[in-house]
């Protein structure tokens, strides 16, 4: 796998997975995080990860504020 899409990950499981994922030595691939951001979601849960991973010219991850549900948001994310 090199590319791994995880809805909710900036909640505890979703930001549990990513950072166990980057840090687990072996998967050297990019994660889109899509989360809504609702009352589970925390964006510093990820703050590290976005600092390592996220802001370097070869970006490995990438986070965006989107519902699930949007079903037009998810297509062009998609794409």
């Amino acid at each position: 796998m090199n590319k791994i899409l995880v809805t909710g990950g900036a909640g505890f499981i979703g930001s549990n997975f990513i950072h166990y994922l980057f840090n687990g030595g072996t998967f050297t691939g990019r994660i889109v995080n899509v989360d809504k951001l609702t009352y589970a979601g925390n964006p510093q849960n990820l703050t590290e990860i976005d600092m390592r991973f996220g802001e370097k010219e070869e970006k490995r991850y990438f986070f965006h504020r989107l519902d699930v549900c949007d079903y037009r948001e998810i297509e062009e994310l998609l794409a």
